[in-house]
Parts: structure tokens; sequence; C-alpha cells
């Protein structure tokens, strides 16, 4: 699945305008970029020639390639990463948004934990102290033996998370059925389906005009560090599936429709940090996300903080599998 990796405060804005004093009609922040339509461009085309990264995998972890750049590097080991059959991957961070310099800031956590027997992702974030942002509890599954269907539980109640901060979050959905969605109505929902790696596509198309990307640095230890940075319509682009995610996790009520495109989020930038090992696995990915989302005529800024921390052992694999 998809980092399926974050959510958006629409609530957030009442808060502003309870603790400013501002008529929450007046309240306008612009976006620094315009709306982009991503249906222009089918994800395949998005993430160019696959035969083409598949050689550039084979070429690294051969030793006939050497030397990276940032996209080259972040492609073999998305690549390495489809092939792994069991892993955990740990995303935690912040969501900030606000307006005339009041910031409100909402915890997020979310573990997918890939086996061969498909994937399972949970997503929790509590309600923030000001009790006007969505909570949301949820539990995705996808059998590798079932690939028709997914089974989700959803709910916005805060009870259902356990635990004040990311450091302590565990889910209780056990009052709770899963519901049985078709795969097609997956794809309708989220522009994806839930074995999607990553969050965001990193590509030669995505990172071009205005982009740019730093060079990459071998350490001592044999890890590869280094930086992207995506801006404006190539941010929409790499955000192909996951402004689908951020606008449907926002919503309480839960959606029972899929967002259209002028509902979605309007981005600015997208900085990916991250750490690949010597054997071209993602140790670690930082994100920071700008981007802005509207309500009505309400329009706010958001920036997320967060980090993938991923994980191979068995240890750590087995006590993941023990929390589902």
């Amino acid at each position: 699945m998809k980092s399926i990796k974050s959510f958006v405060v629409f609530g957030v804005i009442f808060a502003v305008a309870i603790i400013s004093g501002v008529a929450i009609g007046s309240i306008y922040v612009s976006s620094l970029s315009p709306e982009i339509n991503t249906s222009a461009m089918t994800e395949a085309e998005l993430r160019g020639d696959q035969e083409e990264i598949a050689k550039l995998y084979e070429d690294a972890i051969s030793g006939r390639k050497t030397s990276f750049d940032a996209v080259e590097l972040f492609q073999i080991a998305e690549y390495k990463l489809k092939q792994t059959p069991r892993y955990v991957k740990v995303l935690s961070g912040k969501v900030t948004s606000g307006a005339f310099g009041i910031n409100v800031t909402q915890d997020m956590l979310t573990n997918k934990i890939v086996t061969e027997d498909g994937v399972t992702y949970l997503k929790m974030s509590r309600t923030g102290a000001e009790g006007l942002a969505p909570s949301m509890a949820v539990k995705v599954q996808y059998f590798n033996d079932d690939k028709d269907n997914v089974y989700i539980i959803e709910t916005r109640d805060k009870d259902d998370i356990l635990g004040d901060n990311f450091d302590n979050y565990r889910l209780n959905l056990d009052d709770h059925e899963p519901t049985k969605w078709s795969l097609e109505d997956y794809k309708k929902f989220f522009n994806t389906t839930p074995d999607t790696p990553l969050t965001f596509i990193v590509s030669n198309i995505t990172c071009q005009q205005g982009n740019y990307t730093k060079d990459v640095k071998k350490n001592a230890d044999g890890n590869y560090e280094f930086e992207i940075e995506i801006t404006d319509a190539y941010a929409a682009y790499a955000a192909y599936y996951y402004s689908y995610e951020i606008r449907h996790y926002s919503e309480d009520p839960i959606p029972t429709t899929p967002p259209t495109i002028g509902q979605l989020p309007s981005w600015t930038s997208i900085k990916i940090k991250a750490v690949v090992d010597s054997d071209f696995n993602f140790v670690r990915i930082d994100y920071t996300e700008n981007y802005s989302v509207k309500k009505g005529i309400i329009t706010a800024p958001v920036t997320d903080n967060f980090s993938d921390v991923f994980y191979y052992d068995e240890e750590t694999i087995s006590k993941y599998i023990e929390s589902i």
C-alpha cells in the first residue's frame, strides 16, 4: 500500500478563527502553486520506462555501475523494495496548518507491514488539543490470495486509538468489522493500489524544470545520502495518488465518493532526504511537504514533516505482525 502517509487538518481553520477572532469566511490564504490536473498523465507515464529502471538496478547490484545521481539511487532502492517479500515501514511525524501566525499541529503514525501474505496498513492520529481536527483510526489489509478485494476498517473515533502521540499510538478496533471493497473501488478512491510501496513518484519526469537533486554522498559506513526537491506542477505529479489520500482522510464524516480534481491539494514543494544502504535498501526517508487545501472558499497552507523508517530484520517484523 502506498505509504498512505498524511492527512490534512481542515478543522484547524476553525481553530484559527476562534483563537484570532477572525470570521471564518474572511480566512483565505492563497496557494503558491496552480491547480494541476493529474489525470493528464498516467502513473506509468510519470514513472518512466520500467525496463530501463530494471536495468539500472541490475547494473547497480552487479557492480557494473558505481556512481548514481539522486533520482537513480531512489529508483534503484524503490525497485528493490518492490521485490522485498518482508519488511516494515513506520512513518511518523506532524501535520501543521494555520494562518495569521497561529499554527495547530497534530501527530501522525502509519505502520505498513509487508509479508508473503500481503500488506497491512495502519494509520493513527488522535484529535488535537483543540478538538477540531478529525481523528482517524484506519486498518487496511490486502491479501495476495485475494487480490480482487481490499478489507478496510476506518473510523474517526479517537477512542479507537490508544496512546497520546506517535511514540505510543496503537489501534483498538476489535469492535469493528472490516468492510470489503473491490480493488477497483479502492482505485477510484485513492488512485492507486494498496501495495504501492512509497508515497511519491520520483522519476526523471517529476524531477525536472526548476527542480534539483543534490549530489549523492557516500558515507564511511557505506550508506548513501541524498536530497531531492520537487516543486509546483511537478510536485502535484509526484503526489499523483497521495493527494487523493490527503483529501479522503481529512474529511469527517468519512467520504463515500472519491474526490474530484478540484478538491485535491495544491502543491508548493516536496523535499525528500533519503538514506540508502550499501545493498540498496532504504534505511530512512525524511519528507517536508508544503501544500494548501480547500474547504469551500477557504484555502489554508499545510506543512507535513514526516520520517519513514524501514525495518528488514525478522525480530522487528514479527513484533509488528503481532500488533495487527
